[in-house]
């Protein structure tokens, strides 16, 4: 697997904070997953208020992931983050569904009911990249 940018990583972190808030319920399983995906990835206090304050966008946010491996971490961790309270939600897997969308190339996703693999999955690719 290829390094993936510290640019992609917090774009990653910021899809993953709409994600979380989408359904306007910041639940505290998704700050847990949140807090451990930053925590991995070493971002400072600065950062992470910084990636709160910002929104991610579909149209340009997504353009400037820089690599496959980026794009499929990104879906891994919106997985992750959905299904961290046990269940994904109607908003939560109509978002997924359109980011995978707009990527060209083809994302493998596993079943929903295995979403739960996908967090400590995520932390591998995460502490491989520091």
């Amino acid at each position: 697997m290829a390094a993936i940018s510290r640019m992609d990583l917090k774009t990653i972190i910021r899809f993953g904070i709409h994600l979380a808030r989408i359904d306007n319920d910041f639940a505290d399983f998704e700050k847990k997953i949140l807090k451990r995906f930053a925590d991995t990835m070493g971002l400072t206090q600065a950062e992470r208020e910084q990636l709160l304050k910002g929104e991610a966008s579909l149209a340009t946010g997504l353009k400037g992931m820089s690599s496959s491996d980026a794009k499929n971490l990104l879906i891994k961790t919106l997985c992750a983050i959905a299904h961290s309270d046990g269940t994904a939600n109607k908003e939560e897997l109509e978002f997924i569904q359109k980011v995978i969308t707009k990527f060209s190339d083809s994302v493998f996703v596993y079943p929903r009911e295995e979403w739960g693999m996908y967090e400590e999955e995520v932390i591998k690719i995460l502490e491989a990249n520091k």
